[in-house]
């Protein structure tokens, strides 16, 4: 990786992202810029960091305040070398809308990333990179997603509509959907290296801080003993996953890469059509041209 490269990081104040950011920011050359929904918690961070540490507000479950975190990293940074697209959500519920009026765990796991992503593409240095954090979930097999239900692909439209189901499938589903958009972006923008990111299980990340208390409760006092089980591990091994693969050098765009290794995908997440579809219905509903 070359020297003073600029790398923005969402979703950076707990769990994966807080401990890849602290890595990034002691890498010599880079330049980081946190993207943040909590706009203090972000600020103490990046003052923890250092100087050169700048700070975004960034709200994926809205996209007026995605156009304006564009916006501010267009106006205020150099070209932005590396895109990292590491926030995420996971709720218990399928019927809680976004600001816009969509299913909150489509909006926050796949909108808000394709429309930050888009908006972001024309202020991308040559040779720039996208990283986005995927998840074993999108297999749908017990191995690899543990106990999550396999993610269940529908028309696009219909996966944006807030209605009654499970919470942890429309998560599977947006995972899915984030390899989906790696690879349709990698088709489209053969100058830039893209990359989906499998962390593996992280139990002691901040995914369940939506559940109900007593769900809460329990998995943190479970959390040592998943962190056992094969392919588990904790945030901080991730971290340096991520970090090295932020920093490292291309690779086959569109890739998949499970804990810092290039490995296939599922096979679900294979289909082409299925990833033009939802690029194209993704711009149709932030209002893009495809």
């Amino acid at each position: 990786m070359q020297q003073n490269r600029s790398v923005l990081l969402t979703g950076a104040t707990s769990g994966l992202g807080r401990a890849t950011a602290g890595l990034l920011a002691a890498t010599p050359g880079v330049r980081l810029v946190l993207a943040v929904r909590d706009a203090a918690r972000g600020q103490a961070l990046a003052d923890d960091l250092g100087a050169g540490t700048g700070v975004v507000d960034l709200d994926l479950a809205s996209l007026a305040s995605v156009r304006d975190a564009a916006a501010q990293v267009a106006a205020d940074d150099p070209p932005l070398d590396v895109l990292v697209l590491n926030a995420g959500l996971q709720v218990t519920r399928t019927d809680v809308a976004s600001a816009d009026g969509y299913e909150l765990t489509f909006a926050v796991n796949h909108l808000g990333n394709y429309l930050l992503t888009r908006l972001l593409l024309p202020h991308l240095a040559p040779g720039g990179r996208v990283v986005v954090v995927s998840s074993g979930t999108h297999f749908g097999t017990l191995r690899k997603s543990g106990p999550f239900p396999r993610p269940r692909w529908e028309a696009p439209r219909a996966l944006a509509t807030p209605r009654e189901g499970s919470g942890q499938r429309a998560y599977a589903t947006s995972k899915l959907a984030t390899v989906y958009f790696a690879r349709e972006l990698a088709r489209r923008c053969p100058g830039i290296d893209v990359a989906a990111f499998d962390p593996g299980l992280l139990p002691a990340t901040g995914l369940a801080r939506d559940y109900p208390a007593p769900a809460r409760a329990v998995h943190r006092a479970l959390t040592p003993l998943l962190e056992r089980l094969p392919g588990a591990q904790a945030p901080e091994r991730a971290a340096a996953q991520l970090t090295a693969l932020v920093t490292g050098p291309d690779g086959t765009s569109g890739r998949y890469v499970e804990r810092g290794v290039e490995t296939p995908s599922s096979p679900e997440s294979l289909d082409p059509g299925r990833a033009r579809e939802l690029w194209d219905v993704s711009a149709e509903l932030v209002g893009l041209p495809a």
